[in-house]
């Protein structure tokens, strides 16, 4: 009987948050499906069953929205991995103004997102941004540039202010997991006659690779799923070139008003975003030992 009471009372402790969840989370995701099988508009709503996928995959726009997030996601995440790791290898040098330049490194990745885009798209302005000043002054181009209304140029010139905003998160992982390297394996490393080179490859990486994973992989989820960026500095253009997943399912639904059409890519985004979660969750739970 006392079994069966801590059984009860340990439900009801947690009856609270399986209620948050179902109505934040499941409820939201069954509705989204529902919506995603009919032609839902504003003024209209049409079931149309699973010819409603066979719609969307036959759509010009899923394949560039899939190749734009794509591009934005690998990109992004690998250059902030590879500039958070060596800057993550700078700050753990002992020097002078260390503190202090770890505290300057962190500022982009505190700065709120919509603040970002907004000096970034200073900063690209064709008249009046430092980019073109800068670059005419070095000789680099011969005329202003139009970063962001350009298609060739508009999706990298937002992939670069990510990288920039975003490689700081990687660096304090970095730097954390740099700290936890036992000091006894460069001694022994030293000993045996190893270069920096050789320490780095054979010490660091191996020892740092779980969490370049994990890390990796939650760049990966957060990135593909980002949205303030790119929407205040392009709106998705020019063109709905700079589009990807959230902000294409966000001018669907609030401009357009085609519900079931975005219900449809919000459908096929989380696919996605469940793939890369539960090799996150994969990960972590073998790093845990709870395999």
């Amino acid at each position: 009987m006392t079994k069966e009471r801590e059984w009860i009372a340990g439900y009801l402790f947690i009856l609270p948050s399986i209620v948050l969840l179902a109505i934040l989370v499941f409820y939201p995701l069954i509705i989204t499906f529902l919506y995603s099988l009919s032609d839902m508009s504003l003024t209209s709503t049409r079931y149309l069953g699973w010819m409603a996928y066979q719609r969307l995959f036959q759509n010009k726009m899923l394949s560039l929205i899939f190749k734009n997030s794509v591009i934005w996601t690998v990109f992004v995440a690998l250059f902030q991995l590879l500039l958070g790791l060596g800057s993550a290898l700078v700050l753990n040098k002992a020097f002078i103004g260390r503190s202090l330049l770890r505290g300057i490194v962190i500022l982009p990745w505190v700065m709120p997102g919509v603040v970002t885009a907004m000096v970034w798209r200073l900063i690209y302005d064709p008249q009046l941004g430092l980019l073109n000043h800068y670059l005419k002054a070095l000789g680099i181009i011969d005329h202003y540039l139009t970063w962001l209304s350009t298609p060739s140029t508009a999706l990298y010139a937002v992939i670069f202010s990510a990288i920039w905003k975003g490689f700081p998160f990687s660096t304090l992982m970095y730097l954390a997991g740099l700290q936890g390297v036992p000091p006894e394996l460069y001694e022994a490393s030293e000993i045996d006659g190893a270069g920096d080179w050789n320490r780095f490859l054979h010490v660091t990486l191996p020892s740092m690779r779980p969490i370049i994973t994990t890390t990796l992989l939650f760049t990966f989820i957060w990135t593909f799923n980002y949205f303030e960026l790119i929407y205040v500095m392009t709106g998705g253009g020019p063109s709905e070139k700079t589009h990807i997943f959230p902000t294409y399912i966000y001018d669907l639904a609030f401009k357009r008003f085609r519900f079931g059409n975005a219900s449809g890519f919000a459908v096929v985004d989380f696919l996605f975003l469940l793939i890369f979660s539960l090799i996150y969750v994969r990960l972590s739970t073998k790093r845990g030992g709870l395999e």
